[in-house]
Order: structure tokens, then C-alpha cells, then sequence
């Protein structure tokens, strides 16, 4: 327990069925939010608008949401006066882009490279088949973003040779089941959980096609932060002691077992370990390959969880090739609010150490 005053010590925060949540759910199943004077309740949601809506409706307190969200919030909802900032990156990589098995099954992969062989299936379809669908979780993603970069480094024009659709995360796999979709690109586990049911391929994961990509951010409203200055510290305060806690290896282990639970991603622990193990299941049934830093979880030591307004301005270059964006929120990518963190952990571990 700290000394520290907050002014609002039960929260409600929000998530969605990902690996990469497991910030949120470690700190409260170890403990870490009350080291810091919060209790803290989980909402899972099932989609990002709807998480968006209810955070910025106040119904919830904070929530994990994707890098580019408070960026773009002006595109997505034009008339919403509130805005969304984050003090805290959670968490970077974590995508992947999977192809349906049988779109997978057609491709001439003589040369090994799947891109291109995408591309020369694209050329070679009969003039009245239907555009090859593909579908992302919410328009200014950063696996929209992914999505686009790898399609146009294979020569296929995101706008015009595909059709991207957008679709809750965990209704990826079922639509790509029922041949909605040919592909997608999503958080983990959906793509190791399609190759693991047979009915997909990883193409590439997001680590090898923009490493370090901000991913996850903890966010609350401006109106939020400046009534709880103090709660937004210490509920930053315990996401980055979760977030450093799942650094290491070992423990990923133990925040298997958890994460797997009903209550929170309700999925097989081998589905979930794949990503956190860093192993890459491409093809059913054959032996993962290594796939280091697919997850990049905040550490002190590392400049991951740090949300600069360098990191914000080059997502919102990218967002701007999707459609045209406000580059003024860069501000909202609050790197001050992180060293404030930082300094902050270091005095509560100073203290415990003189206490001791």
C-alpha cells in the first residue's frame, strides 16, 4: 500500500477477449491494484466501437484500447467534444495476418513468398468473381495499418484489388469458418487458434512487418484524468508493475493458466501460450516455428511503454493513407504522465526499501 490519496478507489475497466489484455488481468488477479489503493472490476466487451462508447460515455473508468484510437477519435465519432489520452503503452506487437485454408490452398507458394503469390492469384481471377474480402477490428487499427503495409509491399492496392471489412475480434474466426472472409489481421490468439482448428494460415505476424508498433494503450477521458490525477497514477502505477511482471518468460507460464479462465479469454491455455511463448503456429499441425517479440509488454527499462508524441504523429501518418486525420492529437500521447509513473514507482520502491 502506498501513500498516495486517490480520489476514486473503485474502477471499472474495460478489455476485450486478447492476449495482450493480460495487463489488466494479471495486476488484479496478483494483487497489484490494491498495492496501490484501487479495487478494480473487469468488463469484458466484445467490440472496440462498443468499448470506445461506453468509455467515452462514462461507464466505465478506463479501458485497453488500440495506439491509434484517441488519435482518431474525431474521425470516427465527428461530433464526440470529449477526447481520449493515454499515459501508458501496454503493450506492442501482437497481430498477425491469416489466410483462409482454402484461399491459402490455391496460391502457387513455389517461391515461398506468400505476398506475391497472393498478388498473381488476384491478377489471375476471372473478371466477375467477387473482390477477395479481408476483414480488420475497427478502421484506424493499427492491423488495419498492418493489413495494408503487407498487401501493398506485395504490389496489392488495399482499395482497390481487396475489400477490408471491419469485424469484432473474436468473431474473426467463425466468420472465416463460414467463408465471410479470406483473411484477416488480429490480435492473438484468433490466428493461432484458426491454424490450430484447420482452418487457417499465418501469413506474417505484425512483429516482422512494423516491429514495435504501439498496440495496446491504457486510456481514460481528459475530463476523467483531470478529476482523478491521483487514481490515473496509481492505476498506471500498477499496469506497468503487471506489464513488467509478464517481461519475463517464466511467469508467462503462470498467466496462462489465468488468462485461459472463463471469466476472462475462456479459451484452450495451448491456444493462448503459442504467442506468449513467442512460437508460431503456421500450419495445422506442424511444429511451431520461433517468433521472438510477438508480444512487447511496458518495462521501466525499455522505451515500449512510453507514449511520445514521435510514436503518435507516425501512426497518424499511417492512419492518414486510410483517410485524411487531425495531426494535432499527437499531444494526446502524454509522455509526461509516463515519467510521472516512473518517478513515482521509484519512490514507493525507495520507501518500502528504507521501511524494510
Amino acid at each position: 500500500m502506498t501513500s498516495l490519496q486517490v480520489e476514486k478507489p473503485n474502477l471499472k475497466l474495460l478489455y476485450l477477449r486478447l492476449t495482450d489484455s493480460a495487463p489488466l488481468i494479471i495486476a488484479r488477479e496478483l494483487g497489484l491494484f490494491e498495492r496501490y489503493g484501487l479495487r478494480v472490476e473487469l468488463q469484458r466487451e466484445t467490440s472496440w466501437a462498443t468499448l470506445r462508447d461506453k468509455l467515452i460515455g462514462g461507464a466505465a473508468d478506463a479501458a485497453s484500447i488500440l495506439a491509434p484510437m484517441p488519435l482518431t477519435l474525431k474521425q470516427t465519432l465527428p461530433q464526440c467534444d470529449e477526447q481520449l489520452l493515454s499515459g501508458l503503452i501496454l503493450s506492442c506487437n501482437g497481430n498477425a495476418i491469416t489466410l483462409s485454408r482454402t484461399l491459402h490452398d490455391r496460391l502457387d507458394l513455389s517461391d515461398g513468398d506468400t505476398g506475391a503469390a497472393l498478388k498473381t492469384h488476384i491478377i489471375n481471377r476471372a473478371g466477375g468473381d467477387k473482390p477477395l474480402t479481408f476483414a480488420s477490428v475497427y478502421p484506424f487499427a493499427s492491423h488495419t495499418l498492418q493489413l495494408r503495409h503487407w498487401l501493398s509491399s506485395a504490389g496489392i492496392n488495399p482499395d482497390a484489388d481487396v475489400r477490408i471489412v471491419v469485424l469484432p475480434p473474436e468473431q474473426m474466426v467463425e466468420h472465416l469458418r463460414r467463408g465471410d472472409i479470406d483473411g484477416y489481421c488480429v490480435g492473438e490468439p484468433w490466428n493461432t487458434l484458426a491454424v490450430q482448428e484447420g482452418i487457417g494460415v499465418i501469413a506474417a505476424p505484425s512483429n516482422t512487418l512494423m516491429p514495435a508498433m504501439p498496440e495496446k494503450v491504457l486510456a481514460v477521458t481528459r475530463s476523467w484524468h483531470e478529476a482523478n490525477p491521483a487514481t490515473h497514477l496509481a492505476l498506471r502505477a500498477a499496469l506497468l508493475d503487471a506489464c513488467g511482471w509478464l517481461c519475463n518468460r517464466d511467469r508467462r507460464r503462470d498467466a496462462v493458466g489465468i488468462l485461459a479462465r472463463p471469466e476472462y479469454l475462456d479459451l484452450p491455455e495451448a491456444t493462448i501460450a503459442a504467442s506468449l511463448s513467442d512460437e508460431l503456429f503456421v500450419h495445422h499441425g506442424e511444429t511451431p516455428r520461433k517468433n521472438p517479440g510477438w508480444h512487447l509488454f511496458a518495462h521501466p527499462q525499455t522505451d515500449h511503454g512510453r507514449p511520445t508524441e514521435k510514436k503518435a504523429r507516425e501512426l497518424l501518418a499511417l492512419c492518414n493513407d486510410i483517410a485524411p486525420v487531425d495531426t494535432s492529437t499527437a499531444e494526446l500521447f502524454c509522455s509526461d504522465l509516463y515519467q510521472q509513473t516512473l518517478d513515482f514507482i521509484r519512490h514507493c520502491q525507495l520507501q518500502q526499501a528504507q521501511e524494510s
